[in-house]
């Protein structure tokens, strides 16, 4: 009998937004979908269960996920082969909820800009500390800049999973981000940009957990680095146990 390969599916949380009409929306960005099909996968869109019109709430200010809503939540990621934590202006308690199970199951996790924050704050969790994760951006680079193919370059750990991924230790990207992170305690920190902000984290523990600040969705159609980035991502998600 001929063995059939299913592509894996990927599951890409929905942010909260709200469109040009006024209406309160949940979208995801077209390129992280793009990035997906382009290397193999199949884009699957996570939605909240809640009845919340979430970007009429601060996210502290939301009520909390009852066991309903995150065995929901757990239906959904469990039906992905892997997780994109994409980019955005705030999260919530399902994107904590999401992050931290698929960190828990070694379901392989890719957070990008917020994505990567986000994944910084699950990483305080664990570690039991308390207080704030991101922090305004304080240097001279201006790293929230739009329509910019690079913008600045990022120091990578070549001995770092990330690293062996690109094969190179310094790469040129571009920076679209108000925020960063300044410290990891069971993640790796294992990129910097030149102006020494933290560029991307890595879980060692993990099949493939890799936060990274810059937007490599928005550069897998001119940039290698971007493209290697997603093709081990999509790899890593086949034959998930």
């Amino acid at each position: 009998m001929k063995k059939i390969f299913k592509k894996p599916i990927i599951g890409i949380v929905g942010r909260p937004d709200i469109n040009k009409d006024e209406d309160l929306i949940i979208s995801v960005g077209e390129n992280y979908r793009k990035a997906v099909i382009k290397k193999g996968g199949l884009p699957l869109l996570i939605l909240p269960p809640q009845d919340i019109k979430y970007e009429q709430f601060r996210p502290r200010d939301t009520v909390r996920l009852t066991d309903e809503e995150k065995k929901d939540l757990i239906t959904m990621i469990n039906m992905c082969d892997g997780i994109i934590m994409p980019g955005g202006h705030k999260w919530y308690q399902y994107d904590e909820f999401i992050c931290n199970y698929a960190i828990d199951h070694n379901i392989p996790l890719l957070g990008i800009c917020m994505g990567m924050q986000l994944m910084g704050k699950i990483d305080n969790i664990k570690s039991n500390l308390m207080g704030d994760t991101t922090f305004k951006n304080d240097t001279s680079l201006n790293h929230h800049q739009k329509e910019q193919q690079y913008v600045h370059k990022v120091n990578i750990d070549k001995d770092s999973f990330l690293g062996k991924i690109i094969r190179k230790d310094m790469i040129e990207v571009n920076s679209r981000h108000n925020y960063h992170i300044k410290s990891a305690n069971l993640f790796k920190v294992v990129a910097y940009s030149e102006d020494g902000l933290i560029e991307a984290i890595e879980l060692p523990s993990n099949n493939f957990a890799l936060g990274i600040q810059w937007h490599p969705e928005k550069m897998i159609e001119y940039d290698e680095n971007a493209d290697k980035i997603f093709e081990e991502f999509i790899n890593k998600t086949k034959n998930q146990e």
